[in-house]
């Protein structure tokens, strides 16, 4: 059975940045999609399974919010797919990441609507 068979919480599509912190390292990525337990990092250095990693979301103004995660699966460069990882979120997210995080759902949902890809 596929990963995404097995969800039950849905992931929607979309590309923001988001960062990381793992081994004390500061990572500048962006997230391919998300939802409110996990998403998936595009990353060319994926952390291994296992890993206990801090996401960093852009909120409104110039604040940024810290987000524990696991790491659940990851996947290095190939041809056929962006690497990166899928983190599963350890506490829910902060009111003021879930409203940012709707605000681009909004977004794309509206640009569906109108026959523009997002």
């Amino acid at each position: 059975m596929a990963t995404s068979d097995r969800r039950i919480i849905q992931r929607f599509p979309v590309d923001f940045r988001v960062d990381f912190i793992h081994a004390g390292d500061y990572l500048i990525s962006c997230s391919r999609d998300i939802s409110m337990d996990g998403m998936f990092i595009n990353t060319q250095s994926p952390a291994p399974v296992g890993t206990h990693i801090n996401v960093i979301f852009p909120v409104e103004g110039s604040l940024e919010m810290e987000v524990a995660a696991l790491v659940v699966w990851n996947r290095e460069k190939s041809s056929s797919a962006r690497p990166g990882m899928g983190v599963q979120f350890l506490s829910s997210l902060p009111n003021a990441v879930k409203k940012n995080f709707l605000k681009h759902i909004d977004r794309i949902v509206i640009l569906r609507e109108k026959g523009v890809s997002a």
